[in-house]
């Protein structure tokens, strides 16, 4: 494996996201053909240990295609092998394989990272919450179980699976195991896993350390079990647990709905409301802005981004006092109907089907057409506020910039 040199002008604009997502995490980029090494990843090919030579012939290949959905040209498959009757599981890594020993559960076989070779140890500082990857795994026994982990540790050269249980060493794991998803060798069937990160280690977070193999069992497992891997992607949280206004909690609050519609009587919080806002992690940061829109009416934005800056999510509590609520259901009730983007400056993406009002929130009628799908409305002659936006039974608040 070989790491690309990078443009000094290049490498400053990626410095900003290289500790938050590997590099090359959908297996496009590759050292040579098709059985070479996925650029910043190592395999057998690449090992050290005295029984290196043995196995350097190469369990993986590069397949052109992928996941669902993808947007990329190519994906990694790692194999099981048999050499001189033993078998070797599959093994891609973002470290070094150590291949120190023919008994396949020797603790003389590991994954490491190797700080002293920049190809063979992946810097990392982001605490990600969660690791998405894509895989089709097929084994010849239903019961064999693949695994995919994600290590975080220290200023170490840490061994893998040996000092898993060493808490001084790591920061954090995310570990997972599967089934297969196809009985056929010949046919791919994707899943995308999820695996949340625990950490309950005591070192600071420097490296990442990825293992991938056909069998979370050293040399368990049928020779040619195979596991197809695409894209990874680590996840950062930028989500709220929780919103006070004036000391209280809000009704029917949900980590994932976004807008709120709140009536109050004291008018006092229409211009300085005392809003807590309580995020899902602790390295998430959170902004609070209040505007106020007219005599009745102010406006909370609550922006809350993730530790990778890259992430972020916006609540949005609209406060009204002295006006009833005119027929406001629930947000969560409100699917029939959609508009893009809310808060809107001059147009607004409307799907629905039927006639779509929008008013004033005293219910008086101020623009209406008729939509079946998706129409572009042109609200630039609103002046800034919030309006109701209706479909026969369904509604929609909407915020005018």
């Amino acid at each position: 494996m070989k790491r690309i040199v990078i443009l000094c002008l290049a490498l400053t604009a990626l410095m900003a996201n290289a500790q938050y997502q590997l590099p090359n995490p959908g297996f496009e980029q590759w050292d040579g053909g098709n059985t070479s090494e996925p650029t910043h990843w190592n395999s057998f090919a690449t090992s050290d240990g005295s029984y290196a030579s043995l196995a350097s012939s190469p369990h993986h290949y590069r397949r052109n295609g992928g996941r669902p959905g993808t947007d990329g040209s190519h994906f990694l498959t790692i194999y099981t092998k048999s050499i001189m009757g033993i078998k070797a599981n599959g093994n891609m890594t973002t470290g070094r394989i150590h291949a120190g020993a023919m008994i396949a559960s020797s603790s003389e076989n590991y994954n490491y990272t190797q700080r002293s070779n920049a190809n063979h140890c992946q810097p990392f500082s982001g605490t990600p919450d969660s690791m998405y990857v894509w895989v089709s795994y097929y084994a010849a026994n239903g019961n064999s179980k693949a695994q995919i982990s994600a290590i975080l540790h220290g200023d170490n050269d840490f061994r893998s699976p040996n000092q898993e249980n060493d808490a001084s060493l790591f920061c954090g794991k995310a570990t997972t195991t599967f089934n297969r998803t196809t009985s056929s060798d010949n046919t791919y069937q994707w899943r995308k896993l999820k695996l949340p990160f625990v950490y309950n280690g005591n070192s600071a977070a420097r490296y990442m350390l990825i293992n991938m193999t056909t069998n979370a069992t050293p040399g368990g497992g049928d020779s040619n079990d195979s596991l197809s891997i695409d894209d990874i992607e680590f996840v950062y949280s930028s989500w709220l647990t929780g919103i006070t206004l004036g000391g209280q909690p809000i009704d029917n609050f949900q980590k994932g709905q976004l807008d709120y519609l709140l009536h109050i009587d004291d008018t006092s919080l229409l211009n300085n409301a005392e809003v807590e806002a309580v995020a899902e992690v602790d390295d998430a940061t959170v902004a609070i802005d209040q505007q106020r829109v007219d005599d009745t009416t102010s406006i909370i934005f609550i922006n809350v981004t993730a530790e990778d800056n890259v992430t972020r999510h916006t609540y949005t509590l609209t406060i009204t006092s002295g006006v009833p609520s005119v027929g406001l259901p629930d947000v969560a009730e409100q699917s029939s109907l959609s508009v893009y983007p809310n808060p809107a400056l001059s147009n607004i993406t409307v799907t629905a089907d039927g006639k779509v009002s929008i008013m004033s929130l005293d219910g008086r009628i101020l623009l209406q057409s008729d939509v079946k799908g998706t129409a572009i409305l042109d609200v630039s002659s609103l002046p800034a506020g919030l309006y109701l936006l209706r479909c026969g039974n369904s509604v929609r608040r909407l915020i005018k910039h």
